[in-house]
């Protein structure tokens, strides 16, 4: 049973990522926890009202009826359980270590795609909070709609520690019957050698077991971001995936510009997965 974590602010984007996770757990099976968080800067404004000291508790009033109503209507539409809670405090750290302490198999969280709004709160927070967590965290593009996972992309630098995330993907789409396109995406001059290149699928392949696996090796003059995009859109992936070390690529694709970071990651669902 997967424990799924959907943020929500009631905005768009978030109510879709609701419903891609709800569409996820009609396969996999599990249930939802929603998750509403008051910044500190609206607690601190509704504390400080005069005119009405009362305003917090009736803005958690309001946010909790709210959440109670949406559960509901999930539970209903999907058949799946779905309960909800509320913290206080910035929304990237206070999502990940809610994730990360209550032992949440995935946190899943919409984005705005192709556009950036700083006056949302999620959506802007969503690259954030992959660096602050621990717990895999799937990002979901306002423009995407749920299709099954007949494709999934994974984009590695062949490293021992693929391994273990490969396993855990398996597990993860085994009941989709994906089909597994995993890609070296490199410069010219960084090309893996053949020899490196068959060792390390035969080895894969033994250590998997999962005979819908297909591997690729891809030179991209320019960025290597772009190529995965490139690629992903080839294959007609439903989902990318990438594994987050420390000082590999995905450090570039994850800038300190939250524009830029959400910008790479706009036209498909993201899987991350964190060392």
């Amino acid at each position: 049973m997967d424990r799924i974590l959907c943020p929500v602010d009631f905005s768009e984007y978030s109510l879709n990522a609701l419903e891609y996770a709800a569409n996820l757990l009609q396969i996999k099976k599990g249930y939802i926890t929603l998750l509403y968080i008051f910044t500190e800067h609206e607690f601190s404004k509704a504390i400080k009202d005069k005119d009405d000291p009362a305003s917090f508790n009736s803005m958690k009033e309001h946010a909790a009826q709210k959440l109670k109503v949406l559960a509901e209507e999930t539970e209903n539409a999907f058949q799946v359980k779905c309960e909800y809670n509320m913290a206080i405090g910035g929304v990237d750290k206070t999502i990940a270590s809610y994730a990360d302490n209550n032992d949440f198999d995935y946190i899943v969280m919409g984005t705005m795609g192709n556009g950036y709004n700083e006056s949302t709160i999620i959506g802007s927070r969503t690259m954030r909070t992959v660096k602050e967590s621990k717990t895999p965290v799937i990002t979901v593009p306002i423009q995407t709609t749920f299709n099954g996972l007949k494709s999934v992309v994974y984009a590695s630098d062949y490293s021992e520690s693929d391994k273990l995330i490969m396993q855990r993907l398996v597990s993860f789409v085994f009941p989709f019957h994906s089909r597994i396109r995993f890609v070296h995406i490199s410069h010219s001059k960084n090309v893996m050698s053949e020899n490196t290149y068959e060792a390390f699928k035969s080895d894969l392949d033994s250590f998997l077991g999962y005979d819908r696996v297909s591997y690729y090796l891809k030179e991209y003059k320019n960025d290597i971001s772009h190529g995965i995009e490139e690629f992903v859109k080839e294959q007609h992936g439903d989902l990318l995936v990438l594994f987050k070390r420390k000082r590999n690529f995905l450090d570039n694709l994850i800038s300190s510009s939250v524009s830029r970071e959400i910008s790479y990651l706009s036209s498909h669902p993201v899987l991350i997965y964190k060392e």
